[in-house]
């Protein structure tokens, strides 16, 4: 998958603004073939919801809720020290890849999502499996039996981001 695409995703996981519904106008469709229905899911509710309420929802699934929210040191470390050294770790690749932090913690989806395609990809599909996979997967078991348009796109990502790093070790 080239860099574009992963940078395609960022806007999907965002706060919604008023163009998240031209932003997964622009996905590439290669990309849609590998979760076709659970994006199509996630674009139908985006569709028919107002911004107001994508916003309500976003903040109460991703902002007040631990078990869903984005930031993957959390899924993975908890708050221990380990989470710590992992921000730190991203925050010099923000900086490293002249990508600008945002409100967000440095270890949030968003800036990973920007960071994958400025790594090596040898050192993105390891990051991937040993650090973003797992995050995710955690994220998604915390929507538990929810049902969300959001949980949906969560596991879009998921499926995307597992199917492009095991594509790209078959190529190595």
């Amino acid at each position: 998958m080239n860099e574009v695409n992963y940078m395609d995703l960022v806007p999907l996981i965002s706060y919604p603004k008023m163009d998240i519904r031209s932003g997964m106008e622009t996905l590439d469709p290669a990309i849609l073939e590998i979760d076709r229905s659970n994006f199509q899911i996630f674009e139908n509710h985006v569709n028919e919801t107002e911004l107001t309420k994508l916003q309500e929802e976003f903040t109460q699934l991703f902002d007040f809720t631990p078990n869903t929210c984005l930031d993957l040191g959390w899924h993975l470390h908890g708050e221990n020290y380990e989470r710590g050294v992992f921000m730190v770790r991203i925050r010099e690749m923000l900086r490293e890849f002249n990508i600008p932090e945002t409100s967000e913690l440095p270890d949030h989806l968003t800036h990973i999502l920007s960071v994958l395609p400025q790594m090596k990809s040898n050192d993105r599909n390891e990051f991937i499996h040993t650090r973003v996979l797992p995050a995710t997967k955690k994220i998604i078991k915390g929507f538990g039996e929810t049902e969300s348009p959001y949980k949906n796109l969560i596991q879009f990502i998921y499926n995307v981001l597992k199917q492009q790093s095991n594509d790209q070790e078959g190529q190595t």
